[in-house]
């Protein structure tokens, strides 16, 4: 009986032990997964570097966030859609994407892409060219893109009445 005892001890000792284990493995993965995402949704990087590949994507007028990361993600503009939907959800534009035909590229960050989607009603170009205008002056790290606004200037001076 003696050495059942201290045999269901040990076993009793050990299943503790391995729970414990998995417990600390469990909680250091996704600790690191959770800064890692943390991380990411403030300091926001492009797919590339330079001027990028500019793309042609459509926001329909019933597409929800997921559906827009999800076909953001298998155009190459951005690589996480989950982490997409984090910086979306903690943007100033959360919920403010409109439809229409936007061209963004490789070289935005999630915030410049919805910046321009949330820029207005139809997704005119005068939007696109309004929100490129806010991302240039808005952040000085990724403003090294040559974004045509200084056309935009040329229309400034005309009398409206």
């Amino acid at each position: 009986m003696n050495a059942k005892k201290i045999g269901l001890g040990i076993l009793d000792a050990i299943v503790k032990i391995v729970f414990v284990i998995i417990v600390v493995m469990l909680i250091s993965k996704y600790a690191k997964l959770a800064y890692n995402y943390g991380y990411h949704v403030f300091n926001q990087t492009p797919v590339s570097s330079g001027t990028g590949r500019s793309v042609s994507f459509t926001v329909g007028s019933g597409d929800s966030v997921d559906t827009i990361a999800t076909n953001l993600a298998s155009v190459g503009l951005i690589t996480d859609k989950n982490l997409f939907k984090l910086q979306e959800r903690f943007s100033e534009y959360h919920g403010k994407e409109k439809a229409g035909t936007y061209e963004l590229s490789t070289a935005m960050t999630p915030e410049e892409m919805i910046t321009i989607m949330a820029g207005s009603q139809d997704g005119s170009e005068e939007s696109q060219s309004e929100a490129a205008d806010y991302t240039e002056s808005g952040s000085g790290d990724n403003a090294t893109e040559d974004t045509g606004t200084e056309s935009g200037s040329e229309g400034e001076g005309t009398d409206g009445g």
